[in-house]
């Protein structure tokens, strides 16, 4: 089997101007998603009318998740994905604090201001009997202890998962560099067994750049996909194009390729 995964930092609908504004960038999220035809694509900052406008534009997908405030009106860490190969069989969300069923948490000694959280999926596959399970974050910008801990506690859930029948991913916007203790902590091997690696570690730096603040030259490798060592990585990048010379978003996307066979377990 063949899957494409991608993740994407959407930018928040805020009153940016010309074309950083979402209004004129949802057409070219639009296209670099038709562009890419991912299966599954794990979203950041996402605000409900952002959503509703990609539902509007890309008819194939639908998603997963709910916002980090829990009013409905907040960013998401929404999960899309292709109706047509993936169906959810349980979805649920938890939140980076001390407190992680209590929608909304924030704690204070991890000093970040706003919620931080992650959305997960087990998928389905059509015609498959090996499931797909996917997490998706996006850690603090502020708080390298907020980073740090939210990294713990997402490994530590990672490491609680019975995998025999579902490989594994995480995409996510993480605020920090390779080789920084948050993204050390989300690879190597989790304490079921599952190994999980960088997409992108086997890029030049300069490659894995995926921050620009709508300038186009991309200065932070934050943004990546982790994925479970027993798939095959075919390929992965940045995507640093502009769509009708649009920027998509502050944001470049992280698009991965993989290739996977059936799982042998026991029924």
């Amino acid at each position: 089997m063949q899957l494409k995964i991608a993740s994407l930092n959407l930018r928040h609908d805020k009153p940016d101007p010309g074309n950083n504004s979402w209004i004129v960038r949802r057409q070219a999220v639009a296209a670099l998603v038709s562009e890419h035809a991912p299966d599954i694509m794990g979203t950041q900052e996402g605000k409900p009318n952002q959503l509703l406008d990609l539902h509007r534009l890309l008819p194939d997908y639908q998603s997963v998740g709910r916002d980090r405030s829990g009013n409905s009106l907040g960013e998401h860490c929404a999960i899309f994905y292709r109706s047509g190969l993936l169906q959810p069989l349980a979805t649920g969300d938890f939140w980076l604090s001390d407190t992680p069923e209590v929608v909304g948490s924030i704690s204070p000694d991890w000093a970040n201001r706003h919620p931080r959280m992650v959305t997960w999926v087990q998928f389905a596959v059509k015609g498959w009997a090996t499931t797909m399970t996917v997490f998706n974050t996006h850690l603090d910008y502020e708080s390298a202890k907020a980073r740090e801990l939210g990294a713990k506690l997402i490994s530590d859930r990672l490491s609680k998962l019975n995998l025999s029948a579902s490989f594994l991913f995480l995409t996510g916007d993480f605020n920090t560099a390779p080789g920084t203790l948050p993204r050390d902590t989300l690879t190597g091997k989790l304490s079921n067994g599952v190994e999980m690696l960088d997409a992108l570690a086997g890029l030049e730096l300069a490659q894995q750049m995926s921050y620009h603040e709508f300038s186009g030259q991309a200065f932070a490798p934050v943004d990546t996909i982790y994925y479970d060592s027993r798939v095959h990585l075919c390929n992965a990048q940045v995507d640093r194009r502009r769509w009708a010379e649009i920027l998509p978003s502050d944001h470049f996307p992280v698009i991965a390729e993989f290739t996977a066979k059936e799982l042998n377990f026991s029924t």
